[in-house]
């Protein structure tokens, strides 16, 4: 038994060893399974590098100096856009992107929408510019000089369509769906960077001009009893310019109070046989009451434009007179700027009629 006893001893440290070792690779396969169900449970991050593809897309045009601010979304305007867009980078110098692209709005989508799909390229910079709507919708020509890029938009034609087919104490603004268009460009157009991944929003600015008239009657005369009502029958204006063509020459709207903007004339027109009427007969009060709502190409006013305004008292025996009133239309205003709003406000009195007229930005009415 004595002779034995070394042996066990050793087959002992022999299985010490042996569990040792075991619980080693143990604790290996334990922290093995361990940093294996890590890996599985946090993804890698997304590497964005030039492989992936991003679209350039175009998203809600704002319309500048719109009248309401309800009406400041392109699309409350128009469905359609016609954009360029240059890139430079890379060993490129202004490549097109765009020429005249046709991006129109789509109400299911509430997005700007094209086709075929364009991409940013990293490291690339891009310059887009855009107006509205685009010129397939209308028998106007489109371009732009690639070197400046300004726009041009000739063969542009008014038919005197009145807003106010229904008078009303305020203007309606929105040209949408009438035979007269109220041609939009982004001046300052847009800049990107190919990286970026933006979505490319313009700054759309009316490059007509609007006309309004309205009407009212001075207090004095709603003051005496044998007169029980006034109305207009109609107002017309006539011989200003029909057609037009713009060649834009600033990337904002033209300052009128500085010297230098005042005298740029972006505008050449022609053919002075634009009328524009107001048929519909009204009783009118103390309150202003907007008869004519219109678009007008800017220009300088002939010396023939007229307005004439044909209105009646109405007498508490049933009894009426009509009477007519003619102005030049140059008493009033000299000329109607791109980008501007003009008022003219007549007001009936006792002894005679008083002519008020001031223009103001395109959302101010005065």
């Amino acid at each position: 038994e004595r002779t034995k006893l070394p042996k066990l001893k050793k087959q002992n440290n022999v299985c010490k060893h042996w569990k040792t070792y075991l619980l080693g690779i143990c604790a290996l396969l334990i922290g093995s399974c361990t940093e294996s169900e890590l890996l599985v449970d946090i993804p890698e991050p997304v590497k964005i590098n030039s492989s992936r593809k991003v679209p350039i897309s175009f998203v809600g045009s704002h319309v500048d100096h719109a009248t309401t601010r309800h009406f400041d979304k392109l699309y409350q305007h128009f469905n359609t856009m016609g954009v360029w867009g240059w890139r430079t980078g890379l060993n490129e110098t202004y490549t097109p992107v765009f020429t005249n692209q046709v991006v129109s709005y789509s109400a299911d989508s509430t997005r700007w929408e094209y086709s075929p799909i364009q991409y940013w390229r990293e490291g690339c910079n891009y310059t887009f510019n855009a107006y509205a709507p685009h010129q397939q919708q209308t028998d106007a020509v489109v371009s732009i000089d690639p070197s400046t890029r300004m726009i041009s938009i000739r063969n542009v034609a008014l038919h005197g369509h009145n807003l106010q087919d229904t008078p009303t104490d305020s203007t309606k603004e929105l040209f949408t769906n009438t035979p007269d268009i109220d041609w939009m460009v982004a001046r300052a157009g847009q800049t990107a960077i190919g990286n970026s991944g933006m979505d490319v929003d313009f700054m759309m600015q009316h490059i007509l001009s609007k006309l309004n008239i309205r009407i009212k009657v001075d207090s004095t005369f709603l003051r005496m009893r044998f007169i029980s009502h006034f109305t207009v029958d109609s107002i017309v204006v006539g011989s200003l310019a029909a057609k037009g063509d713009f060649m834009q020459q600033l990337s904002h709207t033209p300052i009128l109070t500085d010297p230098n903007e005042a005298s740029i004339n972006e505008w050449t027109v022609s053919d002075t046989t634009l009328t524009i009427k107001s048929l519909h007969a009204c009783t009118i009060s103390g309150l202003p009451t907007y008869l004519v709502e219109s678009l007008v190409l800017p220009q300088y006013i002939s010396p023939y434009a007229t307005v004439t305004l044909y209105y009646r008292f109405h007498f508490g025996n049933g009894r009426s007179e009509e009477c007519r009133y003619r102005i030049p239309l140059t008493e009033a205003f000299t000329r109607f700027a791109p980008g501007h709003n003009y008022t003219l406000t007549f007001t009936l009195s006792p002894q005679r009629i008083i002519f008020e007229a001031g223009s103001a930005d395109w959302e101010k009415n005065i």
